[in-house]
């Protein structure tokens, strides 16, 4: 599917998200990220490339990273599950309970 996209428009901001996908499901994180950045910097309001890219940086145990993008998804969109979600998985990795319970409440 990477390839095929890419094909068709690799500058488009899906494009770059697929190609981040694809790393992603490789282990490559890093180069992950690079994509879904690539994917932003066309499209800044882009919340799924917002939403991976913080899924990326719990990969990585960049926690701080991780929360800023999530938050950026929530800004965009306050219903997007997704992002509420990984904020609930990132503070519960924090060890701190309360304010995780408080986002996986919002992604309900």
């Amino acid at each position: 599917l990477a390839h095929v996209v890419v094909k068709i428009d690799k500058f488009s901001p899906e494009a770059c998200c697929v190609v981040g996908n694809y790393y992603s499901l490789k282990g490559k994180h890093e180069r992950a990220v690079l994509y879904f950045q690539r994917a932003l910097k066309l499209n800044r309001k882009y919340l799924s490339a917002w939403t991976l890219m913080g899924h990326e940086y719990m990969e990585l145990r960049n926690t701080a990273a991780a929360v800023q993008c999530y938050r950026m998804a929530v800004d965009i969109s306050e219903t997007d599950y997704r992002a509420w979600y990984g904020l609930g998985q990132t503070y519960e990795m924090l060890h701190l309970y309360h304010y995780a319970c408080y986002y996986y409440k919002k992604a309900a």
